[in-house]
């Protein structure tokens, strides 16, 4: 094996490993599903097809299969089949948890043929129990060739999976509170080592006018969405990462909620960043941070994309779009 190669098998088993890790010391899920559990076809027994073509918007009934290649992104992969990123990132919850970030090279992600949720019917469950419960058309799902549903008696069966047009569902991943500095001190067996293990007295003294955290002000990865709530910023290995605003370093190290090595800054004026997937983080809990003092490093490897700092700002329980707010 040429040293290339055995380098970029090397990069796939350690973010494996890391997303093995998030993913084993992550919470269950709070939201609630109907009776069945929503998975992927795949992990079931479920018979999809597999696309041996090259990708494009497809006029299928039914699901089918691909391949994650080079610089793909799940948003690019989602556009290359005429589908939002919420749909690929809901079918693919067995893979990726709802988090779009762990996408990895040569992973099978399920691709439905139009816009929805796949589900597979438990017991109780109705076309017009679904079509509540997803906010979606019953009339739509009994339409739906691939569901083979009588319109006369759209009777569903346990185990039967099925395609609801349209249908929505909320994120069914935890994601990081705000912490405020007098506040900041939470389980690290529940959050992660990177819980600061006591209280600041100290306020942030964020402007509520950001700097880019990084050199580069380009995207790596994901933008800004639904289901991504944050945009992935270019950044190189070992690369110093930026406070955007001053403030008060609350988080610091693992998180066990899926976002890696990270560090959450208070910035004491109903602001919140969050510094995502750093190869590093050099922030010390309980500090005191200027706009512009390193806080990381850039940056885990494995994403098809790329490098890339997931980057967050908040503003009391809403989340900001950093392209918007950065100059």
């Amino acid at each position: 094996m040429s040293k290339s190669a055995f380098s970029k098998q090397a990069r796939r088993w350690l973010f494996a490993g890391l997303l093995f890790a998030a993913g084993a010391c992550a919470a269950p899920p709070t939201a609630e599903l109907p009776t069945a559990q929503l998975s992927s076809p795949a992990a079931t027994g479920a018979p999809v097809a597999t696309s041996t073509l090259a990708p494009q918007p497809t006029a299928a009934t039914e699901p089918f299969t691909y391949t994650v290649g080079p610089g793909d992104t799940l948003s690019s992969i989602a556009a290359r089949f005429g589908l939002r990123p919420e749909t690929v990132l809901w079918a693919n919850h067995d893979l990726l948890h709802d988090i779009p970030d762990f996408l990895m090279e040569d992973m099978q992600l399920l691709i439905l043929p139009r816009d929805g949720i796949y589900h597979q019917a438990g017991g109780g469950d109705s076309a017009s129990s679904l079509a509540n419960f997803f906010n979606a058309s019953m009339d739509d799902i009994i339409a739906w060739p691939a569901n083979q549903l009588d319109p006369q008696n759209p009777q569903v069966f346990i185990g039967q999976w099925l395609l609801i047009p349209e249908g929505q569902r909320g994120l069914r991943r935890r994601i990081m509170p705000n912490l405020p500095a007098g506040a900041m001190a939470v389980d690290s067996e529940e959050y992660g080592n990177g819980a600061c293990p006591q209280n600041s007295g100290l306020a942030g003294q964020g402007t509520g006018q950001y700097a880019w955290p990084v050199a580069a002000r380009s995207l790596a990865a994901e933008g800004y969405w639904s289901g991504h709530q944050a945009v992935d910023l270019a950044v190189e290995i070992g690369e110093p990462v930026l406070a955007a605003d001053a403030g008060v370093v609350v988080y610091s190290g693992w998180s066990n909620l899926g976002y890696g090595l990270m560090v959450m800054l208070d910035h004491g004026n109903g602001d919140y960043t969050l510094y995502g997937g750093l190869g590093a983080a050099t922030a010390v809990c309980g500090s005191a941070v200027a706009q512009g003092q390193p806080v990381g490093l850039g940056g885990v490897i494995g994403h098809p994309a790329g490098t890339f700092v997931h980057f967050e700002i908040r503003r009391g329980p809403e989340f900001l779009n950093p392209l918007v707010v950065l100059p």
